[in-house]
C-alpha cells in the first residue's frame, strides 16, 4: 500500500519508487554519500558508526541547525549521538549560516540560488530520507526504528518529516522526533498575526512595550533572515515549512512583503454620504477565519509520533514590565521558541485526543486507560538558558534529557 502523501507535496511523488543511487567517499572516518536530486544538483548524507552496529539497531537521523551542505567536512554530532548509528542530512538552504565565509567552498554553477532556497531543503530531506529507508534497512524481515533530531532550522524540517513519515506498521520508519528551538509556524513573524498585536495597556506606551520586550539573539537571527530563507511571503504558509499548518488554516492573507500588512488601512472618508456617493468604495478586507484541519487524515496510516519539543528559557522580562503583566488575567508568551513549541504541542495533542483516540474508543474496550496518552506522547521541556556558546546546539541538561529519552525508547524496542 502506498504511503499517504499530502497534496501539497505532490512534487515528492516522482522521487518514490525509483532506485536510488549514490557515490560514497570517506572523510574523517565518516562515509559521505552523494545523491543527485533531479535537476537541482547534488545533496550529501554523512553516515556515522553505521558499520559498527547491527542493521536492527535504531538509527538516528540528524538535521543540523542550519545548512551544512556548503562545507566540505562532516558536521560534528551532538554528544548523545556520537556513539550511535547516525545519518546526517546535509540539506541545502541558503539565507542563513553560522559558518564563516572563509570556511565555505566555492559554489558550483548547478547550485544556483534558485536551487538553494525554499522549497529546496524539504526536497533534499525527502530525497535523503528515501535513500536511508531503501539502503539502511534491516537485511531480514524485521524492523528498524528511525528517530529524528533537529535544532533551529533543522527542527522545522525534522518535525515536518516526522509528521508525514510516521507509519507505525512500516518495517523501517520514523518512530519519534526530538526538536530543539524550532520555528514551527513562520507566519507568526508576519505583522498581521495576532501574536504581534500590541497589548492594550492603559499604563504603558507603545514605545515602552516595544523597547521592553525580551529578545533571544538566536530567535532574532532567524526572524531577521526569514526573507532570505524563503524569498516570498507565501512560502511561509507551506505546512512543510510551518508544520503547525498541517493542523489548522493560517487565518491570514498572504501579504505583499514580509514586513507589510495584507490588509490595507481603511480610507479616511468625511461622512456616510460620501461613502454612498462613491461607486468605487470597497469594504475593508478581512482575513479568513482560522479553522481546524483533520490531521493525520482518517484514511491514512500516519500517526502522531512520540515527540520531545525542547526550548531554551525565554529572556526574562524587566521587573517593571513583569509586575504589570502579572496583574493581567491573561498574557501570552509573545513570539519565542517557547511559544512556538507550545503551539505545536497543543495541536499535536489535540490531534491525538480528537482524531486518533476518538476513533480508537469505538473498538478498544480499554480506552479509558489512554486518558494521558496525548501528554505522554508529546512533551515540551524548557532546558534552561542557551549556554551553547554560539554553537546553535543543545548543552548540559538538554543533552542529558535527550539521551535519557532515546535510551528509554531503545530499551523498549529491544
Amino acid at each position: 500500500m502506498r504511503r499517504w502523501i499530502p497534496a501539497r507535496s505532490l512534487v515528492f511523488a516522482g522521487l518514490r519508487g525509483q532506485k536510488l543511487r549514490g557515490f560514497s567517499t570517506v572523510v574523517n572516518n565518516v562515509e559521505r554519500v552523494s545523491l543527485r536530486n533531479g535537476s537541482s544538483g547534488t545533496i550529501t548524507i554523512d553516515l556515522h558508526n553505521i558499520a559498527k552496529v547491527s542493521s536492527l539497531d535504531p538509527l538516528l537521523v540528524y538535521l543540523p541547525p542550519y545548512s551544512t551542505a556548503f562545507t566540505d567536512r562532516p558536521v560534528q554530532l551532538p554528544k548523545f549521538m556520537q556513539r550511535q548509528p547516525t545519518a546526517v542530512i546535509n540539506y541545502r538552504w541558503a539565507g542563513f549560516t553560522a559558518f564563516k565565509a572563509e570556511d565555505l567552498p566555492a559554489q558550483s554553477e548547478e547550485d544556483g540560488d534558485a536551487h538553494l532556497t525554499w522549497p529546496a531543503p524539504i526536497h533534499d530531506a525527502a530525497k535523503a530520507y528515501d535513500w536511508i529507508v531503501e539502503n539502511l534497512g534491516p537485511s531480514t524481515y524485521t524492523r528498524r526504528d528511525i528517530y529524528l533530531y533537529g535544532s533551529y532550522l533543522g527542527a522545522s524540517l525534522a518535525t515536518s518529516l516526522a509528521l508525514t513519515e510516521t507509519h507505525p506498521h512500516a518495517r523501517m520508519g520514523v518512530r519519534g522526533c526530538v526538536a530543539y528551538n524550532g520555528i514551527y509556524n513562520w507566519t507568526m513573524f508576519l505583522p498581521d498575526h495576532p501574536i504581534n498585536k500590541l497589548p492594550k495597556l492603559r499604563t504603558m506606551s507603545i514605545l515602552e512595550e516595544i523597547l521592553s520586550r525580551p529578545d533571544d539573539p538566536a530567535f532574532r537571527e532567524l526572524r531577521q533572515h526569514a526573507e532570505a530563507l524563503f524569498r516570498r511571503p507565501d512560502n511561509l504558509f507551506d505546512p512543510f515549512a510551518s508544520p503547525c499548518l498541517f493542523f489548522h488554516t493560517p487565518g491570514l492573507l498572504v501579504p505583499p512583503s514580509f514586513d507589510a500588512s495584507a490588509i490595507p488601512p481603511p480610507p479616511l472618508l468625511p461622512d456616510l454620504a460620501a461613502v454612498l456617493a462613491d461607486d468605487t468604495f470597497a469594504p475593508v478586507v478581512k482575513p479568513p477565519r482560522k479553522s481546524a484541519l483533520v490531521f493525520p487524515p482518517r484514511k491514512s496510516t500516519l500517526k502522531i509520533p512520540e515527540t520531545l519539543l525542547l526550548h531554551s528559557t525565554p529572556p526574562p522580562l524587566p521587573p517593571s514590565l513583569l509586575r504589570r503583566r502579572q496583574r493581567r488575567k491573561k498574557e501570552h508568551l509573545g513570539n519565542s521558541f517557547a511559544a512556538q513549541a507550545e503551539e505545536l504541542a497543543a495541536l499535536m495533542r489535540r490531534s491525538v485526543d480528537k482524531v486518533e483516540l476518538k476513533e480508537r474508543s469505538k473498538w478498544d474496550d480499554e480506552f479509558e486507560g489512554w486518558n494521558d496518552e496525548a501528554t505522554r506522547r508529546v512533551r515540551v521541556v524548557d532546558v534552561g538558558p542557551d549556554d551553547a556558546g554560539g554553537d546553535w546546539g543543545l548543552d548540559g541538561r538538554g543533552e542529558e534529557l535527550v539521551a535519557a529519552w532515546l535510551e528509554d525508547r531503545f530499551s523498549h524496542a529491544r
